[in-house]
């Protein structure tokens, strides 16, 4: 009876016999553990790096200098990295460790794309409409009368289209009204300025007016273009009004 069991049971489902776990493989991750826990208030900042400091105030890089003693093991260097981020002038910051204690900061400056008049002085302006500090003197293009990001975002994109369209340099753009707005714009040749009322959106008037502009067609002093299929033109000299009619297709109608 006693064989036919043990015939019965195959080999593979007999229950094993366990075996004794190595002391040595149970004392290494105990002694591990605790001599991180030993080594660790140890484990100090002992230098801060920061490249760049000077787009952030004093105030900044002096707490970031003060990390100087504390223990590394606690410090969140994302956090580190949200305290510069915070600053408008400030595009990215990176934060890193290099072991064994010192704690690298770089900080580079938001890149200014024009500029807005903020009291007696000038406000530099990002790309995205955001003010990123005060400026010695203003950058073109100027954004006069522009108060929100948005609204600045908006006035970049029509400054952009103009430049592009008729080869000249955009000074300044001026916000009217939410539909009416001024542009300056400078040729190099002839060395002349013009300015130019358009919408957000843009017309076929101001299509047309570009490119002849762009094809060396004749400058004028103002221009009103902010009409689908008619634009208002007045000549530096003379004086004198010219508008022409735009047929459907973009050209100028007999």
């Amino acid at each position: 009876m006693t064989s036919v069991q043990r015939r019965f049971l195959p080999d593979r489902f007999r229950p094993r016999t366990p075996r004794r776990r190595s002391r040595r493989r149970t004392l290494l991750p105990l002694v591990g553990l605790t001599a991180g826990l030993l080594l660790a208030p140890l484990w100090r900042v002992q230098s801060v790096e920061i490249h760049g400091g000077g787009v952030v105030p004093p105030s900044v890089t002096a707490s970031l200098e003060g990390l100087v003693g504390h223990m590394v093991p606690i410090l969140q260097l994302d956090w580190l990295r949200q305290i510069a981020a915070t600053w408008p002038a400030a595009s990215e910051v990176r934060v890193h460790l290099e072991l064994p204690g010192t704690i690298v900061v770089e900080i580079f400056p938001e890149i200014p794309r024009g500029s807005v008049p903020v009291g007696g002085g000038w406000h530099a302006v990002a790309m995205d409409g955001r003010l990123v500090g005060p400026l010695g003197e203003p950058r073109v293009p100027e954004l006069i009368g522009f108060r929100h990001p948005s609204d600045r975002r908006l006035a970049f994109s029509v400054a952009r289209r103009i430049a592009i369209a008729s080869g000249g340099e955009v000074m300044a753009v001026h916000q009217v009204t939410p539909a009416d707005y001024v542009v300056d714009l400078r040729f190099a040749e002839p060395d002349q300025l013009t300015t130019i009322h358009v919408t957000p959106e843009g017309t076929v008037a101001e299509q047309a007016w570009c490119a002849q502009v762009m094809n060396g067609g004749v400058m004028v002093e103002w221009a009103d273009l902010r009409w689908p299929y008619r634009m208002v033109l007045r000549a530096g000299a003379s004086n004198e009004l010219n508008q022409p009619r735009l047929g459907r297709a973009g050209g100028e109608a007999a």
